[in-house]
Formats: structure tokens, C-alpha cells, sequence
């Protein structure tokens, strides 16, 4: 492994290099990640959303756009029964929803993946949530299983 120590760094015309010189926070740049993994017990006979799963997370720039995506394990109990999720930004819910169909009667379970790219315009803390709910039939839809929601601030 190699070592360079330098003093300070100039760019030919004997000018400080910007971040995006040394291709840091240029637009495209993964600048942060964090992620959860929980096994919870989300279930609801609700058309109301109920909390699956959520992390926050404090965007470095106004410009950042924060890339979501979770894999949230449904399951519902009876036919024709629809499972919906839905990304929420601090309780706002985003554009983006995602359902799942059980259309046959018994146990079924899915791994439903949830994704969205968002602007939040912010450098304060912004927690991002995945919430379900029942959207059509009636019946329990749960997730006992691991849930997995990983935000990506990308430099924008």
C-alpha cells in the first residue's frame, strides 16, 4: 500500500482546486448511504397507512436528491386482496406506490420492492418511511419478516 502526503494542492494556473476538480460531490456522486434491516410486525386490516419500516438521514447540499429503496416482505391471509405501500417524506406521502396482488386464497407472501428518487431541497435532517395499508378486499396484510430501507444522498 502507498502513501502520498502533500502540503497543499493547485491546480496548473496556481489556484485551489474545487471539490468537483478533484471529482468530489460532482452531480451523479453517491456522497452518503445509510441503511436498516429490521424484522418487525407491520399489520393492519387498515385502508389507513400504518408504519413498516423508516431511517433518516441529513442531505449535505440543497441540491442532493436522495435515492430510496426498500424491500418490504407482504403478506396477506385471503383472495383478492391488495397490499399497498408508499414512501413517505417526513408523514408526506411521495408519488410513488407499490402494490402487491394476493390472488388466490391462503397464505401469501412477497418481497415488494419500493424505489424513488426525491429532492428533498433540504440540509436538514429528513426521515424517509415505508407505510402500507389494505387497498382493496378486506383482511390482514403483515410483514413478519426482515424489511430492509437504504437511502442514498446523490450529489445533485
Amino acid at each position: 500500500m502507498s502513501t502520498i502526503k502533500v502540503d497543499a494542492i493547485q491546480k496548473l494556473n496556481g489556484s485551489v482546486p474545487k471539490a468537483g476538480d478533484l471529482g468530489l460531490n460532482i452531480t451523479g456522486t453517491v456522497l452518503q448511504a445509510v441503511t436498516v434491516a429490521e424484522s418487525n410486525s407491520f399489520s393492519t386490516t387498515s385502508g389507513t397507512y400504518a408504519d413498516v419500516i423508516s431511517k433518516a438521514i441529513t442531505p449535505s447540499s440543497t441540491s442532493s436528491k436522495i435515492l430510496i429503496m426498500a424491500v418490504v416482505h407482504g403478506s396477506a391471509q385471503v383472495s383478492n386482496l391488495t397490499i399497498r405501500l408508499a414512501i413517505h417524506r417526513d408523514g408526506t406521502a411521495l408519488t410513488g406506490q407499490f402494490n402487491n396482488y394476493a390472488a388466490s386464497a391462503g397464505f401469501i407472501a412477497q418481497a415488494i420492492p419500493c424505489i424513488e428518487l426525491d429532492s428533498p431541497a433540504t440540509t436538514s435532517e429528513v426521515t424517509y418511511s415505508i407505510k402500507g395499508k389494505v387497498a382493496a378486499g378486506s383482511g390482514t396484510v403483515s410483514s413478519g419478516a426482515v424489511c430492509t430501507l437504504t437511502l442514498l444522498e446523490i450529489a445533485g
